[in-house]
């Protein structure tokens, strides 16, 4: 069983949506593609996870994926 502090809960993915996430080794360039909105909650077999809305796909993160790849902007 994943703890606290290695997987997300509901409340904490809850208080997140609508904000804005960015990829993290996006190098100098802006593109679009690197941008999405968190935009809902998915619990799977006990595991909650991060769902993310970019400009071209749909996305689902545990928290260790979206910590290595993803920030969130807070400006």
């Amino acid at each position: 069983m994943n703890t606290p502090s290695t997987s997300f809960t509901v409340n904490e993915v809850v208080l997140l949506l609508n904000l804005t996430v960015i990829k993290q080794d996006r190098g100098d360039k802006f593109l679009p593609e690197n941008l999405g909105i968190i935009c809902g909650v998915l619990t799977l077999n006990e595991e909650v996870e991060m769902v993310v809305k970019f400009i071209d796909r749909v996305c689902q993160f545990t928290k260790s994926e979206f910590n290595r790849h993803y920030r969130i902007i807070n400006e």
